[in-house]
């Protein structure tokens, strides 16, 4: 699992002129460690805002025309750390559950959904899921094969894809870059059922967790689907505000609408 000190240090950017999406299915030039660390610029930097100028800086950027920095800027969109918002980048709330997370199984969470986000990583997860992955020839095959991803950038395709796999957890099961399995998270923890007994015989300090007795109850922590419900309110302010300004983001509607259907 990436953290924020290893995602700022390990920015690998190209010096060469790329187009950002030749292929059927969209992919970053960047990595997800990569991402993170632009999020994590604006969040601390710009205090969750930056303008395009700003980011640039915060970067080590020349200029916002500089063709790496505006393939960083679309990796870390298109892995939904980051939004537009006129001509200002915004901190999301899925960055925030990266690096700010309320429980330890936040950041593993939005890691997981922030490398599925990807429409070619989705794709190939869902190919390969249950079998060892190709070998590196033969999965540059697929990709180029089965996915429509040009020549040119095959190899970038194959070492974000598997980089941003391993920031996101999903070799870490086997301990080794041969499967994409999901990142086992945590449930949170609940505290023991408490018998109809106790329930009935406790007093209002027993309750409010005074009282010098031993069995004083503890009020259990969210529960996933509260926090789950708390993640979409968020999300839901955010498409108010962007409202307000007359924007309509359909990405984070459809996000809202995903994450409604599951509840």
């Amino acid at each position: 699992m990436v953290t924020p000190e290893a995602a700022i240090n390990n920015s690998t950017p190209s010096k060469k002129k790329r187009t950002y999406q030749l292929s059927a299915f969209r992919f970053p030039y960047y990595t997800l460690a990569d991402s993170v660390a632009a999020a994590k610029a604006v969040h601390d930097r710009g205090g969750g805002l930056a303008t395009r100028d700003q980011l640039a800086a915060f970067l080590d950027y020349s200029s916002t025309n500089n063709g790496a920095y505006l393939n960083r800027v679309a990796a870390a969109k298109l892995f939904g750390l980051i939004i537009s918002e006129g001509s200002q980048f915004r901190f999301t709330p899925r960055a925030a559950a990266i690096l700010m997370p309320s429980y330890p199984e936040d950041a593993q969470r939005a890691l997981a959904e922030a490398f599925l986000d990807v429409p070619l990583f989705k794709a190939v997860y869902e190919e390969c899921k249950g079998q060892q992955l190709p070998n590196e020839f033969g999965l540059k095959n697929l990709l180029r094969l089965k996915f429509s991803v040009g020549q040119s950038v095959v190899d970038t395709a194959v070492r974000t894809l598997m980089s941003s796999a391993e920031d996101a957890g999903f070799f870490a099961t086997r301990g080794s870059r041969t499967h994409l399995i999901m990142p086992a998270v945590a449930p949170a923890a609940l505290p023991p059922e408490r018998s109809t007994e106790d329930t009935d015989n406790s007093t209002e300090a027993d309750v409010h967790g005074g009282g010098g007795g031993g069995n004083n109850y503890i009020p259990p922590p969210q529960s996933r689907e509260e926090l789950q419900n708390s993640y979409v309110a968020t999300l839901i302010e955010l498409l108010r505000e962007k409202g307000k300004q007359g924007e309509v983001d359909a990405e984070l509607m459809t996000r809202i609408e995903k994450l409604l259907a599951l509840a």
